[in-house]
């Protein structure tokens, strides 16, 4: 999220809804469209489905930076991350229960105040919540917070919560102590934890990706680059990383972290978001500033082998979802390569991103084509007859029943051929009797004659007027 412009979240545990943040948080319900007509608040994303605004949050000013809470319950709980660097945990009027009470309202504040960039909960330790903050030269950029004391590690620095004063009463708790404090004197512009293991957090701070282990917080692996916004990681591939510079991307592998595995074509202007679909492996999406063109990069699987300095196939193509600036996009979480994008002035669009075709011709003439994760196979329609099918697929299946090598009974043939045809048929009794006759009159007049050589009839009139008369 950049500035004002409207930024899209979809809900973790509920397909069916997402949230628009730019100067107010709106909790849309995605719906399938039953008829041409727009119900009452509807706003149409496709010809296929509809959204319906449920709730609208403007409690939060200044915001920078949104994420949403990674568990169930409870549901509706958003991290906030404001210009002035605190972090407040707010909601979308879903929840009611008192767990989620405890939280709504709680402020996470930094020593100094400077902007927050960017927000990431732990997918396992979901209490635990990890923020960016810009560059301070007497305090931390990357503080993790946990949203509950009574979860905090008996190792961490216990919470300090001071009530706030009477006339903030209702903002609920503020916590002032974090649990990590991590790259001290520089800034922090992207995070990301790792799914390999919960206690590793890959950040992008000014110069540097720098993955820290919080079970030694004095040492960190890094890697000097530019390329430190949008970290992410690829759901299929914990290994692969993929940040951005300007125009730029880059691809990382963590297990050789020294350098990019593989960097994309640099794009004229700068990018805004990097995110991989969690529906597909190994395809990424990319967008740059006052562009209506999603960039989709497929990163095939291509063994690289050891010692090869050959960067790893790539296709890539582009999509355009509208006719206006896209703003940011949202990957479904569930449904296969669809997406909702959002311009400036908040009109959305759903979209799915058509996978290409393969077809393939077996050597039996079968027609097999794959979309996506879906094979197809064409089949002729009804039950045609022999004298409809191709001639590849009648030659295949009379080879099949040994057509035409029953030498013993010639006129046979024609059942090994189907028995369909009555001009084969025919053909069949004719070669029948023509061999027939030819071996009887060869039979008599060698016994006639003596000659042991074979005669040559030139056909039927031969046959007719044979010596027996």
């Amino acid at each position: 999220m950049s500035g004002s412009k409207p930024d899209i979240l979809w809900a973790p545990h509920h397909v069916d809804r997402f949230v628009v943040c730019d100067s107010e948080l709106s909790l849309y319900h995605i719906d399938s469209a039953v008829s041409s007509e727009l119900k009452a608040g509807s706003l149409r994303l496709s010809e296929e489905t509809t959204a319906t605004l449920l709730s609208i949050n403007s409690d939060t000013p200044y915001m920078k930076c949104v994420a949403w809470y990674p568990k169930y319950d409870p549901e509706c709980l958003l991290a906030v991350g404001q210009a002035n660097g605190r972090v407040v945990l707010t909601s979308l009027g879903q929840d009611h229960n008192s767990k989620s009470k405890d939280l709504i309202g709680k402020e996470f504040v930094p020593k100094h105040a400077r902007q927050c960039n960017t927000l990431a909960w732990n997918p396992l330790d979901s209490n635990w919540l990890a923020a960016g903050l810009d560059k301070h030269r007497a305090d931390f950029s990357v503080l993790i917070w946990d949203i509950s004391s009574k979860y905090a590690p008996e190792t961490a620095v216990a919470t300090e919560k001071v009530r706030l004063s009477a006339g903030d009463a209702e903002a609920g708790l503020v916590v002032t102590k974090p649990l990590y404090e991590l790259g001290q004197n520089d800034a922090c512009l992207s995070l990301c934890w790792l799914p390999r293991d919960q206690k590793l957090l890959l950040a992008g701070m000014h110069r540097n990706l720098a993955i820290f282990d919080l079970r030694n917080t004095s040492q960190k692996i890094f890697v000097n680059t530019k390329a430190v916004q949008g970290v992410t990681v690829d759901p299929y591939f914990h290994d692969r990383v993929a940040s951005f510079y300007e125009g730029q991307v880059a691809i990382w592998d963590l297990r050789k972290f020294e350098k990019p595995v593989l960097t994309l074509t640099e794009q004229p202007k700068p990018l805004t978001k990097v995110a991989w679909c969690p529906t597909r492996t190994g395809l990424l999406a990319t967008l740059t500033r006052d562009s209506n063109i999603i960039r989709l990069y497929d990163m095939q699987h291509t063994p690289t082998p050891i010692g090869d300095e050959t960067e790893p196939t790539i296709i890539e193509r582009s999509v355009q979802p509208c006719e206006n600036y896209i703003a940011s996009f949202a990957w479904h979480p569930t449904n296969q390569n669809r997406m909702v994008v959002v311009t400036p002035n908040r009109t959305m669009s759903d979209f799915t991103v058509f996978e290409r075709i393969s077809l393939a011709w077996s050597p039996v003439t079968s027609l097999m084509w794959a979309c996506g994760r879906h094979l197809y196979e064409c089949t002729e329609e009804g039950k045609a007859s022999s004298l409809e099918k191709d001639i590849a697929t009648k030659m295949r299946l009379r080879a099949l029943s040994r057509y035409g090598l029953d030498t013993e009974q010639v006129w046979r043939n024609h059942l090994l051929a189907g028995n369909e045809d009555p001009q084969l048929k025919s053909l069949w009794y004719t070669l029948h009797y023509i061999l027939y006759f030819t071996v009887y009159t060869e039979d008599m007049d060698q016994k006639l004659t003596g000659n042991k050589g074979p005669l040559v009839y030139a056909g039927i009139k031969s046959i007719v007027k044979s010596s027996l008369g």
